[in-house]
């Protein structure tokens, strides 16, 4: 620790004392125009390094600080779209400050939608309503991955779930090279196995659905889009590593992959195999999680794409995996009903073992005018995917459950097991043309889902019933077999009736059939066999519904502002028949109109975006809610449905803050949520004194929540430390109704989770990273029947690697959680340690690394859930302490660079710049 704290301090302290400055001026254009959102940058003079960035304000003023180290000059850069780069040597002041003046840029001769870079590219460059960033000017380590590159980026942060978030905002699609990359929406391959010194930028942008891209149509969706470029030498690169691990308790892993992108084509190769939890990829250091069971993973997949958005292109993707998965769990529940309170302990074994093929084939056909002048174009488009799942699985559970006294009252055992092949076969085809001079277009889609299932299982069951000095003995098999049709259509026509103002009309049409065969045979002990076949829990049933939705959107846009209405009309028609219960049969149409309206506003750059939405959503009853027969199949809660249910209408307004203030590299993002249900369907269960339930579902009024958040990011770069500092203040209010042995009771839930996170890297040589984050819960009931109840938890994670003796290395990463109300039979506090020591070896081809799991052995998968009915506290079987020595290989080449550079290029002097207009 000691050693750990002097190389931190010594590494800050070589910043502290090196030559800083601050430049500023004003940029404007030859018109005297002054240009916002032009991107400055100054290089290094020796080996065009970017020492430090900003960019211009609403003024054209920049002011940046500015640290050269040792250098005395430096290169000053400007670059914006649809202007000429502009260069200019300059010498560091003797003072404290650097006034350029005004510059004033050349216009580019070329129409272009890029911007030609001189040299290294700026860190971060805008343009219009993209965030560009330079991935060489952020420092990754041997062995990283594209995901390792994010989490080095301002403003992005990765969850422990693998969530990615801009600003705080989803990140809803990850693409390479505009391309969906083994037919993944995520990215979660590209992320995992893609070495991070491929990427050559990294894109952030509105997410936008295909049709908007092909069609111009902005972003409606709240989200982000990422997409990943990759270096290419003469468009051409290609790949691979391949890499194996062995340790303690025979733990395992392995994986090879093989990359190929020529001229707008990727082809990929992946394959691996794991006894540590890993779904897909390779983890040179696991992250700290608490990685739930024991998982056994294999996998393999191949992918061609060729073509981005805006062309003719073609995807296609196969993909196996195969997954064995042993879990256990203790649980004790401390149940709070009216009149009622009880402690249930359990305990939990099951184990679940799958294979899966999985295929896509997507081609997206133009067809352009031959009047080249002409914006009229057509897009043919067919996606089709298929999948096949193979799954066995099973499970014990043995329930103890006991009065506040300690008087027992049931001990329930029970032992499944099942078997299922399931198919499934999607195919969408659509037909995108865009008429007229403006932005005109209609579209047509037709959708079809075939699947079909297979289960048979096996299920015992007793319950000791101690009062009633009974037990209730269920020994049954079963026989499922499911078939189901979809069939969708929907069209869009978007017309500009006059400037500014459009009408959308939409109509959507589907057509859902289900057939369903459930035979359960019962153990006839006479004949010790399973031959008493039983008709209450046993179907054949079929279930058609079909469905028609007409709806206008009217959009009037006004300057920076944008106002949309829209009202639609749904109509649903239900119709359930069983050859064997005619009881279940139902017939029932449901008609309702929805509305929805928006306002928003956004700047020119795209830097500042204001949404005010309102929309109502409709949950109709399931077909199990409606059905007036007793379900029971499980013999500790019987079901029955209520035919009188109204569907669930939520009524929803939001409001959306984004604010990108690039002259001070600060991100302020902002979302509030009201949300007010309508005849919520909630479950009214009746307990009785033997713990059997009996729920069926009813309408209630009353049920309404708030959300809301806020985020603040700052970023500080120069040549060889970046620092990135992200604030995040979560918080919500949730008025929640429930019924409970016939009392209605209201539970008022107040949640706030604040955190914090930091990040410090410096040169190669360094890199760490702290994220702290709290929440506190407090529950409150508005009866006495209830104990109000507060908890709080926190986590403390550190990620920490260090780079000495030129090519050894040592990475950490430590995880603390703490939760104040897990209840005496299990610990609150647990601290995860995983560490990794390698060296780079023949000039960083290969790495040698010896990882530890858990060095502490000190994790734990306790948990807690708090309702308005219980508290639980949970210990899961986790993965637990193993070291283990791993190996990787790396081949391939990329931009005419082998793959063991390690700074993720050669380093040009003042020859690297090119072409471009020196400023005088």
């Amino acid at each position: 620790m000691k050693t750990f704290c002097f190389l931190s301090i010594f590494l800050i302290s070589t910043t502290l004392f090196a030559q800083k400055f601050t430049i500023e001026g004003l940029v404007k254009d030859q018109s005297k125009t002054v240009l916002e959102g032009a991107t400055v940058y100054i290089q290094s003079i020796s080996d065009s390094i970017p020492m430090a960035y900003g960019i211009t304000n609403k003024n054209g003023e920049f002011s940046i600080r500015v640290n050269t180290e040792n250098d005395s000059k430096a290169i000053f850069n400007i670059a914006y779209l649809g202007y000429k780069p502009y260069l200019q040597d300059i010498d560091v002041p003797n003072g404290d400050k650097l006034d350029m003046g005004v510059v004033v840029l050349d216009d580019q001769v070329e129409e272009l939608n890029i911007i030609s870079i001189i040299g290294k590219a700026p860190p971060v460059l805008i343009k219009k309503d993209t965030i560009e960033y330079n991935a060489d000017s952020f420092k990754t380590l041997p062995n990283d991955k594209a995901e390792d590159l994010l989490k080095k980026l301002p403003g992005i942060e990765i969850d422990l779930e693998g969530n990615i978030t801009y600003n705080g905002i989803e990140i809803e699609a990850v693409n390479v090279d505009g391309m969906r990359f083994f037919g993944e929406k995520k990215g979660d391959i590209a992320l995992k196995n893609l070495p991070s010194n491929v990427v050559s930028k990294v894109q952030i942008t509105d997410f936008k659905t295909d049709m908007q891209k092909f069609t111009g149509e902005e972003s409606d969706s709240g989200t982000k889009e990422l997409n990943l470029k990759i270096k290419k030498g003469k468009n051409r690169a290609t790949f691979g590593d391949v890499k194996g691990g062995y340790g303690t308790d025979n733990k395992y892993q392995g994986n090879a992959n093989v990359f190929q992108l020529i001229d707008g084509k990727q082809l990929g190769f992946i394959a691996g195999t794991n006894n540590i939890n890993m779904s897909k990829g390779f983890n040179a250091l696991p992250d700290t999680d608490t990685s739930n069971g024991y998982i056994e993973s294999d996998f393999i997949g191949a992918n061609y794409s060729k073509g981005q958005w805006n062309e003719t292109r073609i995807n296609g993707n196969y993909r196996y995996s195969s997954q064995s998965t042993d879990k256990a769990q203790k649980s004790h529940r401390e149940n709070f009903l009216p009149n009622l309170n009880y402690i249930t302990d359990s305990e939990t074994t099951s184990f679940n073992d799958s294979d899966a093929h999985q295929a896509g084939a997507d081609l997206k056909f133009i067809i352009k005018p031959k009047n080249k002048p002409s914006n009229q174009r057509v897009q043919l488009s067919n996606e089709t995917d298929f999948n096949s799942f193979n799954t066995e699985s099973g499970s014990l559970t043995d329930q103890l459950s006991k009065s506040i006294d300690g008087d027992l009252i049931s001990n329930y055992h029970a032992l499944n097991q099942s078997r299922s092949t399931n198919y499934s076969i999607k195919n969408e085809f659509s037909v995108t043309t865009i008429t007229g001079k403006g932005r005109d277009y209609l579209n047509i889609k037709l959708g079809t889902d075939f699947d079909k299932g297979n289960t048979e299982s096996e299920n015992y069951s007793e319950n000791v019933l101690y009062k009633k000095n009974e037990t209730i003995v269920q020994n049954q098999i079963s026989d499922t077999e499911n078939n189901s049709s979809k069939i969708n259509f929907n069209a869009m026509w978007s017309k500009e009736l006059f400037p500014n103002f459009r009408v959308i009309p939409r109509y959507t049409a589907s057509i859902n059939s289900q057939t369903n065969g459930k035979y359960i045979y019962d153990f006839d002990e006479s004949a010790n066999a399973f031959n008493a076949f039983n008709t209450l829990l046993s179907s054949d049933s079929k279930y058609a519904t079909t469905t028609v939705k007409p709806a206008l959107r009217l959009r009037y846009e006004y300057r920076d502002f944008r106002f949309e209405i829209e009202g639609a009309y749904t109509n649903t028609y239900r119709n359930y028949t069983d050859k064997l219960v005619e009881a279940r049969d139902f017939r029932t149409d449901f008609e309702y109109a929805t509305y929805s309206a928006r306002v928003r506003y956004r700047d020119k750059n795209g830097y500042k975006n204001i949404n005010l939405n309102y929309y109502q959503s409709v949950d109709l009853p399931s077909v199990n809610q409606l059905q007036p027969v007793e379900d029971v199949g499980n013999i500790t809660h019987i079901r029955i449905g209520n035919p009188f249910l109204e569907p669930e209408v939520s009524h929803n307004v939001r409001f959306e803050y984004q604010n990108n203030l690039a002259f001070h590299n600060i991100n302020i993002t902002g979302n509030a949520r009201a949300q007010f249900v309508q005849d919520k369907i909630i479950n009214a269960t009746i307990t009785d004194e033997d713990l059997n339930k009996r729920t069926t579902y009813e309408n209630i009024n009353g049920d309404y929540s708030f959300l809301g958040n806020v985020a603040v990011s700052k970023s500080f770069y120069n040549k060889k430390t970046n620092i990135n500092i992200n604030a995040r203040l979560n918080g919500g209010y949730n008025n929640a109704l429930s019924i409970q042995n016939a009392i209605e009771f209201t539970a008022k839930t107040t949640t706030i989770a604040p955190s914090l996170s930091f990040r410090y890297s410096y040169d190669n040589k360094f890199d760490f990273s702290a994220t702290y984050r709290y929440s506190i819960n407090k529950s409150v009931f508005d009866t006495n029947v209830f104990s109000d109840n507060d908890y709080f938890v926190q986590n403390l994670d550190f990620d920490t690697s260090i780079f000495f003796l030129k090519n050894v290395f040592l990475s950490n990463k430590v995880s603390y959680r703490y939760n104040s109300r897990v209840g005496d039979m299990f610990d609150g506090n647990a601290v995860f340690w995983n560490a990794g020591l390698g060296i780079e070896l023949w000039d960083n081809k290969a790495t040698l690394t010896l990882v530890g799991y858990d060095m502490l052995g000190k994790n734990n998968g306790y948990r807690r859930t708090v309702t308005e009915t219980y508290v639980q506290d949970v210990e899961n079987k986790i993965l637990e302490q193993y070291f283990m020595l791993n190996f990787t290989y790396k081949f391939g080449s990329f931009a005419g660079q082998k793959m063991n550079m390690r700074d993720g290029g050669s380093r040009g002097g003042r020859g690297a710049r090119g072409g471009g207009s020196r400023g005088r």
